[in-house]
C-alpha cells in the first residue's frame, strides 16, 4: 500500500482524500486540527490536534508516522503547513517543496529579494528591523505606506499608514516580529490562481476582487470573480504570473495564489504569492467555472497520478465572502437562497458571538454565485448580499461575553 501524509486544515466536505484517492492504490495518512477531525474518522489513520498551527506535536507526529507508515509524499495545502511540510520533505528525503523554497512563497522578504530588479514591478519595500527602519522608511517614500507581518496570510496583521496620526498609532501598539513596509499601490487589485505540474504552468487563470480584500475589516463582503479571456487585463496578469514563477524557486508540482494591482496609469504592480490554493471561496468556485478542483489536481501531481482535465471550460461565476458582524448571531439563514447560488459554504451557526472579520480568508457564510455575464455575476453578488442582510439576525452582546 502506498501512502502519503496529508496536514489536513480543511473540513472532509473540502478535501476528501480519501475519496479522491479510491482506486488509486495510496492510502491518506491524516494530521487534522481537532475541529476538522471527526469527518476522517471513517480512516484508519487520522491524528486530532488542539492549536494546530503552533503545535509542535503536530510535527513529531507527523515524523513518527512518515518513518513507521512509509510514506512516499507529504501534501499540504494551507499557509500553515507549507514550511512544516517542507521541512519534513527534507528531513525524510521526499520529493517536493524543500524548505527554500517554501521561504521564497511565504516570508515576503525573501520573496521580493528574489523579485527585485526583474521584469515585474514592484513597490519600493523594506524589512522592519525596528521603529528606525519604518521612520526611516517614511521619510524617504512619504504616505502612504503599508507595514504587514512577512509571512501572515488574508491581509492579517497589515495596516495602512496614512499620515502622520497613523504612523503614532502604529508605534504605540507593541512590537510584532518581522515586519515589510512597502509603498502604497493605488489601483485594482487582482489574484492569478493555478498549478504547476512537471514543472510547467498547467492551468492559470486571473479573478478580480470586487470590494477589496480589507473589506471584512469594516464588516462588508468581499468576492472572487474570474475574468472573461477576454478582458484587456488577461494576458498581462497571466504574462507577470508566469514571470513571477520563473524568478522564484518553484516547485516542480505546487498550486499558487498571486496578486497584483493594475494601477491608475495602467502598470502591473506584484503584490504577492502564495505556493497552495487561494483562501476563501476560491478553491470552490473554481469547480463551477472551470470543471476542475485545484487541491485534487495538485494532490495527483504530487503522487505520479495523471491529472484528470485537459482543457478547462469557463462559465461565468464567482465566489461571494461574507464575514461577521460583531454581536450574537440570533438566526442565520439555512436554505432558500436566490437561483442564481450554486453552492454554499456557512462557518458559524445561531447561538454564536463573533466580533466583525477577522482576515479576507476567513468568512460566516460563502456562496458561489453564478450568471449569464461578468456584469450578471455581479449584481446577483449584490443581491445575495443583500438577502443574507434581510435573512439574517444579530443582537449586541457585552464584551464579556467573550467568544462561543
Amino acid at each position: 500500500m502506498r501512502r502519503i501524509l496529508v496536514f489536513a486544515k480543511t473540513p472532509h466536505h473540502k478535501t476528501p482524500y480519501d475519496r479522491w484517492l479510491e482506486g488509486t492504490g495510496v492510502e491518506p495518512v491524516i494530521l487534522a486540527p481537532a475541529e476538522y477531525a471527526d469527518g476522517y474518522r471513517h480512516l484508519e489513520h487520522v491524528h486530532a490536534f488542539e492549536e494546530y498551527d503552533g503545535n509542535q506535536l503536530v510535527e513529531k507526529t507527523a515524523l513518527r508516522l512518515a518513518r513507521e507508515l512509509g510514506v512516499e509524499a507529504v501534501f499540504a495545502r494551507a499557509e500553515a503547513d507549507v514550511l512544516r511540510a517542507a521541512q519534513l520533505r527534507e528531513l525524510l528525503d521526499l520529493p517536493g517543496q524543500r524548505p527554500a523554497s517554501a521561504l521564497a512563497f511565504r516570508d515576503k522578504v525573501a520573496m521580493k529579494d528574489h523579485l527585485a530588479g526583474g521584469p515585474v514591478e514592484l513597490p519600493a519595500f523594506r524589512e522592519v528591523q525596528s521603529a528606525y527602519t519604518l521612520l526611516e522608511f517614511v521619510e524617504e517614500h512619504g504616505y502612504p505606506v503599508v507595514v504587514k507581518p512577512v509571512s501572515e496570510s488574508g491581509s492579517l496583521g497589515a495596516a495602512i499608514l496614512h499620515d502622520e496620526a497613523g504612523l503614532d498609532a502604529y508605534l504605540r501598539r507593541p512590537w510584532r516580529g518581522r515586519s515589510l513596509v512597502e509603498t502604497f499601490v493605488e489601483g485594482q487589485m487582482y489574484h492569478v490562481d493555478g498549478l504547476v505540474i512537471g514543472g510547467e504552468v498547467a492551468f492559470v487563470h486571473p479573478f478580480r476582487y470586487v470590494n477589496d480584500c480589507l473589506s471584512f475589516r469594516s464588516d462588508e463582503w468581499v468576492a472572487n470573480l474570474p475574468l472573461s479571456p477576454a478582458d484587456p487585463a488577461y494576458d498581462r496578469l497571466v504574462a507577470a504570473t508566469r514571470q513571477v514563477l520563473a524568478g522564484l524557486p518553484t516547485p516542480v508540482n505546487t498550486a499558487f495564489h498571486a496578486e497584483l494591482w493594475i494601477t491608475p496609469d495602467d502598470r502591473v504592480v506584484f503584490c504577492e504569492i502564495a505556493s497552495r490554493t487561494g483562501g476563501g471561496m476560491i478553491s470552490t468556485t473554481v469547480p463551477h467555472v472551470f470543471g476542475l478542483d485545484l487541491d485534487k489536481e495538485w494532490l495527483y501531481a504530487e503522487l505520479g497520478l495523471e491529472r484528470t482535465f485537459d482543457r478547462p471550460g469557463y462559465r461565468p461565476a464567482g465566489g461571494l465572502n461574507i464575514p461577521p458582524r460583531s454581536g450574537l448571531l440570533e438566526h442565520l439563514p439555512l436554505g432558500g437562497e436566490p437561483e442564481c447560488v450554486r453552492e454554499t459554504v456557512l462557518h458559524g451557526q445561531a447561538g454564536q458571538v463573533f466580533h466583525g472579520g477577522v482576515k479576507s480568508g476567513l468568512f460566516l457564510a460563502g456562496y458561489v454565485v453564478a450568471g449569464d455575464t461578468e456584469e450578471d455575476v455581479v449584481a446577483n453578488m449584490e443581491h445575495v448580499a443583500a438577502w443574507f442582510a434581510k435573512e439574517t439576525r444579530w443582537r449586541p452582546v457585552e464584551a464579556e461575553e467573550g467568544v462561543r
